[in-house]
């Protein structure tokens, strides 16, 4: 287990043919989640993802008031395609303070 407070959730799925567009493996997350509620911020979970996709980094979340708002779902946590959302790529690159690779 990578997450000894169990704040991430991930449910995997296979590719099914016509999807190669979609996905460059034959499986992946179909549910990923982190409820950042449980996370204790120790860092596990940078050394197990195979794929360098998850690290922990300087920016700071803002305070919210409904505890839904602080479980992140795949799709808050992906970073925009700059080529085809140039607004929203430019969006995340200022909220990190950095250069996006």
């Amino acid at each position: 287990m990578a997450c000894p407070a169990e704040a991430i959730t991930m449910e995997a799925a296979e590719r099914q043919p016509g999807e190669e567009h979609l996905y460059r493996e034959e499986k992946y997350a179909a549910k990923y989640e982190v409820n950042m509620l449980r996370c204790i911020f120790c860092g596990l979970c940078e050394e197990a993802c195979p794929k360098d996709a998850v690290y922990l980094s300087q920016t700071f979340a803002k305070a919210n008031y409904a505890r839904k708002g602080f479980i992140y779902k795949k799709e808050d946590l992906l970073i925009p395609n700059p080529l085809t959302q140039p607004d929203e790529y430019a969006k995340a690159k200022g909220a990190l303070g950095r250069d996006i690779k």
